[in-house]
């Protein structure tokens, strides 16, 4: 993709791999002039390599070339032309050709990824949040489109392993049921929601999810936290799946224990983005309706 999108501008040429970058044409020219690529002594050499200091194509082969060898000789003659890029002593650089301005940028690339092989309307306001560390945001990144590697998608994949869920033990794990349908995420689920005046369908698909997830009707304070939620139920979640299947001596939290976390992480993200939810710590996670007033 990079590669696709970007072109080389010439100076020295000293950073330029004459037959191994892009730098003329559609293609490099080994793809189209392999054998004379290989039989090139400075085959790995740059493109200022290839030029003599009075301005002419040098090439140095490893022997004399036969009859259809200067044909194909004439062939990238006629590719890069009789003379030579003029050369001077600034550095190569690469244009990036996504941008007006031809600098890279991982917007304009991105961009266009989602384009080519991306998630229509892909949720990224739900997913980018304040104050989440980048690990937790990529994490759930990876579940929206469905690439978390859980158990029935390492059985997918070929490895053989027992895939019953870890934290109820009653399913096969899948990326869906760990941390949205079994008992276990449920709970966890429950427990962060506010107790009044509320009701909630549990989706099918963490996808769903992501489209569906609102908070019009809160406070404030309760929109701050509210937001943090799938990031922080997943990573928790996750993490005890983790410590459960890999520490041989590992305690495992209870249900309560679990929720617990869950909204003390959710607490210190809102307070790393710059959002005071909560006038004491340890008494909104215990007395958490108060978050939501």
């Amino acid at each position: 993709m990079i590669t696709n999108n970007s072109s080389l501008c010439i100076h020295s040429g000293t950073r330029v791999s004459f037959w191994y970058d892009k730098w003329i044409g559609t293609s490099s020219l080994k793809i189209c002039f392999n054998h004379l690529c290989k039989l090139d002594r400075h085959q790995f050499g740059s493109l200022a390599d290839h030029i003599t200091p009075d301005g002419a194509w040098r090439f140095d082969f490893k022997r004399i070339l036969n009859n259809l060898e200067v044909t194909q000789l004439a062939g990238l003659l006629n590719v890069i032309g009789s003379d030579p890029p003029v050369i001077d002593t600034l550095p190569d650089t690469r244009r990036w050709q996504l941008h007006n301005s031809g600098g890279f940028s991982v917007k304009s690339l991105y961009h266009t990824l989602t384009v080519v092989a991306g998630v229509d309307n892909f949720p990224h306001h739900f997913v980018n949040k304040n104050g989440v560390p980048p690990k937790v945001s990529f994490l759930l990144w990876c579940v929206v489109h469905g690439k978390l590697n859980s158990l029935d998608m390492l059985n997918r994949k070929g490895m053989e392993v027992y895939s019953y869920c870890i934290l109820c033990g009653n399913c096969n794990e899948s990326q869906e049921h760990l941390l949205l349908h079994c008992k276990v995420a449920y709970k966890t689920w429950m427990a962060v929601m506010p107790k009044m005046h509320w009701a909630w369908v549990f989706p099918e698909t963490m996808y769903l999810l992501a489209h569906s997830w609102s908070h019009s009707s809160l406070s404030s304070n309760g929109k701050v936290v509210w937001d943090l939620f799938p990031s922080a139920i997943v990573w928790i979640l996750w993490r005890e799946r983790n410590c459960r299947i890999f520490e041989d001596k590992y305690s495992f939290k209870t249900d309560s224990e679990i929720a617990v976390d869950v909204k003390a992480l959710a607490l210190s993200w809102a307070s790393a983005a710059g959002n005071r939810v909560h006038l004491n710590f340890s008494n909104s996670v215990y007395n958490w309706e108060t978050v939501f007033d």
